[in-house]
């Protein structure tokens, strides 16, 4: 069996694609399913969320799983550089000891020790060479399938019979270090370290290149923990949020005097005044800061034809001092139902 192979720029572009999609594909498909379990834990999860996760997915998919597609021209070029006369006419004539390839000056025989891996593709059979380089088997050179098959298994077997086959990825680059900065940008980099460190760990195998990931990621968390902590415990927030309560109230009390005007008495709850288009807001904002996950509206209660309201404020208990009550005249409160207590 004699196999004449003759290969152009474009099969070693092609070459380089496919083994570089073929390459850890199960491992980008499970970092997508975990990242779409991590996204869905951050809220509850509702058909609008279902449908924006499916569009996020759609997007992401064919960018990480077919990024080897748009790998770097420039690595491509160097390794199709580091091989003598890539395009050159090669006949390969498979022995019982090695390979003897003709077309080059001088002829080579390969021997099967020598050679770090055999391989293949969707399309390519391909051969590394312990002193470098690699030669690459077009499958349209064959005659039949049963041809590729056979000299795939001979020179498979040859190899392993002398334990040449020590080396699973033969083709390995270095990592993108400049890459990593993407980690160092809140949120993104959590997403972009959690990228890092599972490249890292299953495909580059570099410390370096792991520590990165996680860093990124401890950076988004570090941010976000001490924002979470500030919002809780700075007197600031918790003063602006009392602000926007205060502003809240003093609407309220416009939008409860309205219902009246329409229904004749005041409203038993405050539910009872939003509509589908209104924009009346009865949640008290003093008790995000204190760690209520679930909304919590203003202080209201009918009694006969007035009523109270207020916040709790930003103890978040009912009944002290720091309550807070519509912003009213005198004046304005002898018109209107409003009571203090």
């Amino acid at each position: 069996m004699e196999i004449v192979v003759e290969t152009t720029e474009y099969d070693h572009i092609d070459f380089w694609r496919d083994y570089s999609l073929r390459r850890n594909w199960l491992q980008r498909c499970l970092f997508l399913i975990i990242a779409g379990l991590i996204l869905s834990a951050f809220r509850p999860i509702s058909s609008v969320y279902l449908i924006n996760l499916l569009f996020l997915g759609i997007i992401l998919a064919p960018l990480f799983i077919g990024i080897p597609y748009f790998e770097s021209k420039k690595r491509i070029r160097k390794a199709y550089d580091s091989i003598v006369s890539p395009t050159a006419l090669r006949m390969y004539k498979p022995f019982a000891s090695g390979i003897e390839i003709t077309g080059e000056s001088p002829a080579t025989f390969l021997r099967y020790e020598d050679i770090r891996q055999v391989g293949r593709t969707g399309n390519f059979i391909y051969l590394v060479p312990k002193f470098g380089g690699y030669y690459l088997l077009p499958v349209g050179c064959f005659s039949s399938v049963e041809e590729i098959e056979h000299f795939f298994r001979v020179v498979k077997n040859g190899v392993a019979n002398t334990k040449g086959v020590p080396v699973k990825e033969p083709f390995t680059f270095k990592p993108g270090y400049l890459v990593a900065i993407l980690c160092l940008i809140p949120v993104i980099g959590f997403f972009a370290g959690l990228v890092v460190l599972i490249l890292g760990i299953v495909h580059y195998k570099d410390k370096v290149y792991i520590i990165m990931g996680a860093i990124g990621m401890l950076i988004t968390i570090g941010i976000y923990g001490s924002m979470i902590y500030f919002v809780q415990t700075s007197g600031i927030v918790k003063d602006g949020f009392a602000n926007i309560a205060q502003i809240q109230l003093n609407d309220l009390v416009k939008d409860i005097e309205f219902y009246k005007l329409q229904n004749g008495a005041y409203p038993d709850s405050l539910q009872q005044i939003q509509t589908k288009d209104s924009f009346t807001s009865i949640d008290d904002p003093t008790q995000a800061i204190n760690g209520n996950k679930k909304s919590v509206t203003y202080q209201y209660q009918r009694k006969g034809n007035k009523y109270l309201l207020f916040s709790v404020g930003k103890d978040g208990i009912a009944n002290t001092a720091d309550d807070i009550y519509p912003n009213l005249s005198n004046a304005d409160t002898s018109k209107l139902g409003f009571i203090r207590k």
